[in-house]
C-alpha cells in the first residue's frame, strides 16, 4: 500500500499530517482564528472526556452543544465539528447551502434563534 499524499493546510499552506477521514483539514493554527464575518473569533471543545461538541465566543464564557457550526477560516466557509474519537476538526466548505441537521451557521453570529432555544433548555446560560 502506498503512502498518503502530503496535506497542506488550506488556510496558510501548513504541512500537515494526512489524514484519509478529513483529506482537507485546517491545522490547528487556523482553526484557532474561526471567526464569524464581523471577527468575532470562536472556541471549539468537546462537552466532556467522551467526546461531544461545544462552542462559544472566544470573549466570553457561555457553551453552545451542536452538532457542528460554519464559520470564517482564512475568508472561506469553513465546517467546525467533533472529529472521530474525540477532538475538533476544521474542513473547508465546498459548497453552500450546507444542509446537517444540528449544524449552526454562525458566520454572521450566533442566530439569536438559536440562543433562544439553548435559553429555554438550559435556563443557567
Amino acid at each position: 500500500m502506498s503512502e498518503w499524499p502530503d496535506h497542506y493546510c488550506p488556510g496558510c499552506g501548513a504541512v500537515q499530517k494526512p489524514f484519509p477521514r478529513y483529506p482537507w483539514h485546517f491545522c490547528t493554527d487556523c482553526r484557532k482564528t474561526a471567526a464569524d464575518r464581523d471577527g468575532r473569533v470562536f472556541v471549539f471543545g468537546n462537552t466532556s472526556f467522551g467526546g461531544g461538541f461545544e462552542f462559544g465566543y472566544a470573549d466570553t464564557d457561555a457553551r453552545y452543544s451542536c452538532l457542528g457550526v460554519i464559520c470564517l477560516i482564512a475568508r472561506r466557509p469553513a465546517y467546525v465539528h467533533e472529529a472521530r474519537f474525540g477532538g475538533i476538526v476544521a474542513e473547508p466548505v465546498p459548497d453552500l447551502p450546507f444542509k446537517r441537521h444540528n449544524v449552526i451557521d454562525v458566520r454572521r453570529g450566533i442566530p439569536q434563534g438559536f440562543l433562544d432555544d439553548q435559553a429555554a433548555r438550559h435556563p443557567t446560560l
